[in-house]
């Protein structure tokens, strides 16, 4: 149980698929297993913090290994893949499962998962992607690693023929930070005819390690460049998913085409400001919804248009309150395209002092 302690920093949500897996069968009726019977689990449940050292040995006695060590080389043999150390070893089945789940997407569902995942690869491909990845753990970022984690969540959930987690509040809230929580559903790697050689035992071994690594990277302690704490990082995360999902709203207005080119624009002189550029498609995906390439013609040419305008960033402002903006959608626009690129430093001050500049608060 030596590699399982950082348990004992995990909150309880996060153990609820974990513990799901230990307790429930694929159909999602429950089965016998010595957990259910310990007086700690009957006492505290769902609290699982409580008993986190219940669940760590639990997960080894069903798997029938008598160390984390020994259950993770097994899954490697299966997938033929190695590690010199523990963590290069479940690097090594993350990259395998992920760019299994991900060998049918198309160019625009890489572009779709690089914005999700918050990097900027030089190509939208699993390749390309897994390189940036790279890249932000080596400069121990936590926001890409809190992504995986909850990519993974989604990937064991596909275990199940009927989700039991969906039953508790607080794993929907967390599992809700996804974006496009139905895009990630897609995965279906446990549907996979990839796994058709796995028997129910090794399917259960490679659920378990999956969770066991979601819950690894959503703890670790990585500190981003602004300066921000682990906790002040994810608040900032769920802020920007929750904008993601509003700007489109108000920023791409068939009834009035002018707006998304305005958008567009403030977006580029905003930026521009910081020599901080994004690339189309991340652009149009954020602001509008969509793929640069799922514009019309007429669309496409305002947002070519707008990369090259001359105005300045207090012009664009009045021209969209005058279309109809209110002050709280420009503050969202300018909070999205704050919290867009990790190299931004500390990105709450920008967001407040432009805010101000533009008389928006």
């Amino acid at each position: 149980m030596q590699n399982l302690k950082f348990f004992s920093h995990v909150m309880s949500p996060d153990f609820d698929i974990l513990v799901a897996l230990l307790t429930k069968a694929r159909s999602g009726e429950a089965k016998e297993n010595g957990l259910l019977l310990e007086r700690d689990y009957q006492c505290y449940a769902p609290d699982h913090h409580q008993y986190w050292e219940l669940i760590a040995e639990e997960s080894l006695k069903q798997t029938g290994f008598s160390s984390y060590d020994d259950l993770l080389l097994s899954v490697g043999d299966k997938f033929t893949v190695t590690g010199k150390t523990l963590m290069e070893l479940e690097h090594a089945i993350l990259w395998e499962i992920m760019a299994k789940a991900c060998a049918g997407y198309s160019e625009e569902d890489f572009t779709r998962f690089a914005i999700e995942l918050r990097v900027q690869p030089k190509a939208y491909t699993f390749s390309g992607i897994k390189k940036a990845l790279e890249a932000k753990y080596a400069e121990k970022e936590i926001l890409p690693m809190y992504k995986i984690s909850l990519c993974l969540n989604a990937l064991v959930l596909d275990y199940f023929a009927k989700n039991p987690c969906m039953q508790s509040a607080p794993y929907v809230s967390s599992f809700l930070e996804l974006r496009s929580t139905e895009f990630f559903s897609n995965f279906k790697l446990f549907a996979d005819k990839s796994l058709k050689n796995f028997s129910e035992q090794e399917l259960l071994c490679l659920a378990l390690v999956l969770a066991i690594i979601a819950l690894r990277k959503k703890e670790q302690v990585f500190y981003g460049r602004s300066g921000d704490s682990k906790a002040e990082l994810v608040r900032k995360l769920k802020r920007f998913t929750a904008l993601l999902k509003t700007v489109p709203q108000f920023a791409y207005n068939t009834a009035k085409p002018e707006i998304m080119a305005q958008v567009y624009a403030f977006n580029v002189v905003y930026l521009g400001r910081y020599n901080m550029p994004l690339p189309k498609e991340m652009a149009c995906e954020m602001l509008f919804g969509k793929m640069f390439a799922a514009l019309s013609e007429n669309e496409q040419k305002a947002v070519l248009d707008a990369e090259k305008t001359s105005q300045s960033l207090e012009e664009i402002t009045q021209k969209l309150l005058a279309l109809g903006l209110s002050k709280d959608q420009m503050q969202d626009l300018i909070g999205v395209l704050a919290l867009s690129n990790n190299r931004l430093i500390k990105i709450e001050n920008i967001f407040i002092e432009w805010a101000v500049k533009l008389g928006l608060r």
